[in-house]
């Protein structure tokens, strides 16, 4: 059993002791945004986009059709006197034609060039909801970097202490040696060490678990790196939120004021020139002509609805409403903003005062672990009440390290949140 033990410490050891790409919570955000697969979804609506305004393109260019009828009707045209001058003919019941229409748009009110100025929005809006919907990774992201620093953090601190217990230990077996000590002291020790290597196992092994879903986030899933914060003070500077979903509103805002637009569209006249040319029998330009003729049209048309009963207006009213519906969830963003932002403030200045008192702590608790060393050395105070101090040193040390890595966190989520 200890063989087996021994066996994967040292290959957790041996996995962490590889030099392993280093990385910043700058890092992290800007791979875990770039890695998403939503981010296929811009480059689908841009192509989406180009297509659809193509299409617009066309348009502009003649619209040709063919088409062909034969029918058979119960009467037919007949004149309703007989002419002695010249005798009427006979109008077939069954009847042909074969035309070849082609038309040409002259003016369309504006509607299609308003219709691609809104297929470019839709591509933005899109690209937007894309950046919204992949913002929420990076406060995700910030959580597991710190939480993955503290645990890195806190190895350096349990491997600082053990080098005490080592120091203690080989005291403690030269004491034994020397008959002034009972090999149980010695004992006490080496359990505190055995219980702080368990302790070092337990928190590599929870450092690579979170390291394989930071990994997964970030595009490394393998989780073969190491983290650490910038040398510069971290420093909570206030600035305006730049988050995409204020960007998402401006442009719905946009798409609002461009179906307004197009409302006014609406009431403009469409006029296209045409031209129609066929075969039919009879000629349905001179039913007296029964056999097959060709026959051919040209004109201009238009189409025009004046009157549309108020549609337009109560349409108006509509988007006017969902304008003030987009500035009620702007108003709901900036409150939403406003509390997570002295949420922050006030963590950050939490953990920042405790600070003070931890290095107060540890330096009185420092001042103790030496005279119980001496203490323990002369008979006076027990090896188990010197592993007390020295335990509590220990945590005197990692609750500083955790104030500080939460004010840092407190720091780094305000950046998160406001897109810095």
């Amino acid at each position: 059993m200890k063989t087996t033990f021994f066996v994967i410490f040292l290959t957790i050891s041996a996995y962490f002791g590889y030099a392993q790409e280093v990385l910043t919570i700058e890092d992290c955000r800007r791979m875990a945004v770039e890695n998403s697969p939503l981010q296929a979804r811009k480059g689908y609506a841009e192509q989406t986009s180009t297509l659809q305004n193509e299409s617009l393109q066309r348009n502009n260019l003649p619209r040709i059709g063919a088409n062909a009828q034969a029918s058979w009707q119960s009467d037919v045209f007949k004149l309703p006197v007989d002419n002695p001058a010249f005798a009427a003919p006979d109008i077939p019941k069954d009847q042909y034609k074969i035309t070849l229409d082609v038309s040409q748009r002259l003016w369309d009110g504006g509607y299609d060039n308003l219709t691609a100025q809104q297929h470019v929005l839709n591509s933005a809006l899109s690209a937007a909801q894309t950046d919204v919907d992949v913002f929420g990774l990076r406060e995700t992201v910030t959580d597991l970097f710190f939480s993955i620093l503290l645990l890195q953090e806190s190895e350096q601190i349990i491997l600082s202490g053990q080098k005490t217990l080592e120091q203690r230990l080989k005291q403690s077996e030269a004491q034994v040696e020397q008959g002034v000590a009972l090999r149980t002291s010695a004992d006490q020790v080496r359990i505190q060490i055995r219980q702080n290597e368990q302790q070092l196992a337990s928190n590599r092994i929870d450092q690579q678990t979170l390291k394989q879903v930071l990994g997964a986030w970030i595009g490394k899933p393998d989780g073969f790196f190491t983290l650490q914060t910038t040398n510069a003070p971290a420093v909570l500077v206030e600035a305006p939120a730049v988050r995409p979903e204020y960007a998402l509103l401006d442009v719905q805002k946009k798409l609002i004021d461009l179906q307004n637009d197009a409302l006014g569209l609406r009431l403009q006249p469409r006029v296209e020139a045409f031209a129609q040319g066929g075969l039919g029998r009879p000629n349905p330009l001179n039913f007296f002509e029964t056999d097959f003729q060709p026959f051919a049209m040209l004109g201009v048309r238009a189409a025009w609805t004046p009157v549309d009963w108020g549609n337009s207006k109560r349409q108006q009213q509509v988007l006017s409403l969902q304008a003030l519906s987009l500035d009620t969830q702007r108003a709901a963003l900036d409150q939403r903003m406003a509390a997570s932002n002295l949420k922050d403030r006030g963590n950050a200045a939490k953990a920042s005062a405790l600070l003070q008192q931890d290095d107060a702590i540890i330096a009185l608790q420092e001042d103790i672990v030496l005279r119980a060393d001496a203490q323990v050395q002369n008979g006076v105070m027990t090896t188990t009440d010197y592993l007390a101090q020295v335990n509590l040193l220990t945590q005197a040390r990692l609750t500083r390290k955790t104030h500080e890595i939460q004010a840092l966190q407190a720091i780094e989520m305000y950046k998160a949140r406001n897109g810095q």
